[in-house]
């Protein structure tokens, strides 16, 4: 009775007179059958052919629905006649959810004379395409096209082929069809058996049975010469499975005293890369041995040998220089630091010499020296006190000596240092302007008082920071175009304007400064790094010297 009210009610929607026929309509006029049956991809097409001498088709329609829960996925199909006289509709399971089960296939003919014909095509199982299989990180990846309804399960038994069934374990796809079968619960490479089943009205009905491979690793990978201080290991064929990757290299003058152990890091195009810095082997030459670790969850199969291999250092002609740097320049004490650092493909550092001096026949040249060397880096501080307290542009020349008994030079650029004075010093009559210890009286946190507290001698009362140039110019300070150490840059644009400290100078446009209220931070310090200062938003540069 229910599937005569349905077919009723489906003629009923295309407006015809229902004549439904079992199986095949009248062959006088039109051939209706199912064609390209596949049970397990669950597609068919539903075929109406016009008999040679029958009624002319206009239109083939099709209504199809699965038995489970009424007609709630019910859906039409449609097909208008060509010049042949075959009208064709595909099934498509993905219009009805991808259930599994019994379909209901009723196909209506319309005819040219308006008449119309209704045919019984029968029921038609789906079962749908087997599972997708793939190997991921964590697990065996399972996804079915399978949708089950909300009282079914789609669920999927899986083993290994070592030691039978011991490893079995069942897991459910979720609503999107995916479940993961992790590695953790199973005994590692080899064949996996994925056996998957609708759990449906209490029974087990098949989907499919298939089986995987879990190779073991089979890697490749090859040692690149990035330059003469490191070289670069290139790991391919990784498995989605293998997570990390490590590479134990050592060198074998002595043994493997140098071993070191490298993480490579995973690139986007799927292979390993680890850089192998012969300095952690302390530069030594000759061959150096290779071992590939792999690790991942794959229980007692954890860490598993992967390949070795071999490469040779024959020599080292370009070692990069460490990072020599002046800075801490402090005015108040005529102080300034210079520190060395190494890097992963710099020398090692055994001590610094520095040689320091401002008089052009180096009659004021002090040298200092360290030994101090902690984590790669060693500094020394300089005075001006130990050059006579001169105030002038200070050569630099540094001097970096290694363990393996060899120097190497360094120029530093000239630093402007200024005489300190005491506060009953009187100034000589050549300065044009004396040193002065008079208290800030700057806002606290504007940039006018955070350079007052780096540059003592710049005199209170000279405005907002975009007058000071002129302020100071009037009371008989120079001002120029030209950075330096030591000097005070101004800006000037029309409203407030801003001042810095300088404390870095590599040219014109390429310089560091100390500052305070740079974006509204109220208190002092280096916030722009190296800058070009021509190129700032306050306006007009210039620079106020300190005699």
């Amino acid at each position: 009775m229910k599937k005569i009210k349905s077919l009723l009610w489906a003629a009923a929607i295309l407006g015809m007179a229902a004549v439904i026929s079992p199986a095949v309509a009248d062959e006088k006029d039109v051939r209706v059958v199912i064609d390209d049956y596949n049970k397990q991809l669950g597609t068919f097409k539903i075929k109406a052919v016009q008999a040679p001498k029958g009624k002319t088709i206009k239109t083939l329609d099709v209504a199809a629905w699965s038995q489970k829960d009424g007609q709630d996925d019910l859906q039409w199909y449609s097909a208008e006649n060509t010049s042949d006289g075959r009208l064709i509709v595909p099934f498509n399971p993905d219009k009805h959810g991808n259930k599994a089960g019994i379909y209901v296939v009723h196909a209506y003919v319309t005819y040219t004379d308006g008449s119309r014909q209704g045919i019984d095509l029968g029921e038609q199982e789906i079962i749908l395409a087997e599972p997708q299989l793939g190997l991921a990180q964590n697990g065996i990846e399972i996804f079915s096209k399978l949708k089950p309804s909300e009282e079914d399960q789609l669920v999927s038994a899986v083993w290994s082929d070592e030691n039978g069934q011991d490893d079995l374990k069942w897991y459910e796809a979720d609503a999107a069809g995916k479940a993961l079968a992790d590695y953790d619960s199973h005994k590692g490479y080899g064949t996996y058996h994925i056996h998957t089943y609708l759990k449906q009205d209490g029974k087990m009905r098949p989907v499919a049975a298939q089986t995987l491979q879990l190779p073991k690793p089979n890697i490749s990978y090859q040692i690149n010469k990035v330059k003469d201080t490191s070289y670069e290991a290139v790991i391919s064929n990784v498995p989605p499975y293998m997570t990390s990757i490590y590479v134990p290299v050592w060198s074998e003058q002595n043994g493997q005293d140098d071993i070191q152990w490298y993480q490579a890091r995973k690139e986007a195009d799927g292979t390993f890369k680890a850089k192998i810095t012969l300095k952690k082997h302390d530069f030594n030459l000759r061959a150096y041995q290779c071992h590939l670790y792999g690790s991942g969850p794959l229980g007692e199969w954890n860490v598993e040998g992967l390949a070795s291999s071999s490469f040779k250092v024959d020599a080292i002609r370009a070692y990069e220089e460490p990072q020599i740097t002046a800075y801490n320049y402090n005015l108040k004490k005529g102080t300034f630091d210079v520190s060395a650092t190494e890097t992963d493909d710099s020398k090692i550092i055994k001590s610094i010499s520095l040689a320091v001096w401002s008089d052009i026949d180096q009659a004021n040249l002090y040298w200092y020296e360290s030994s101090k060397v902690s984590n790669g880096q060693t500094s020394i501080t300089a005075d001006i006190q130990k050059h006579g307290n001169k105030s002038g542009s200070y050569n630099i020349h540094a001097y970096i000596h290694y363990t393996d008994g060899t120097t190497t030079g360094h120029v530093l650029p000239n630093l402007q240092l200024n005489q300190i004075m005491p506060l009953s010093f009187e100034a000589p009559a050549t300065r044009i302007v004396a040193y002065t210890s008079e208290a800030n009286t700057y806002p606290i946190g504007q940039c006018t008082w955070g350079v007052k507290e780096l540059a003592p001698w710049a005199p209170n009362w000279l405005g907002n920071g975009g007058q000071w140039a002129a302020s100071a110019r009037a009371k008989g300070f120079r001002t120029g175009k030209e950075a330096r150490v030591g000097a005070i840059a101004c800006w000037a644009d029309g409203g407030y304007g801003h001042v810095a400290y300088v404390t870095h100078v590599a040219n014109d446009h390429w310089i560091q400064v100390k500052e305070a209220n740079y974006k509204n931070q109220q208190y002092i310090a280096n916030f722009r790094g190296w800058f070009d200062p021509t190129a700032s938003v306050w306006g007009q540069l210039t620079y106020i010297y300190p005699n």
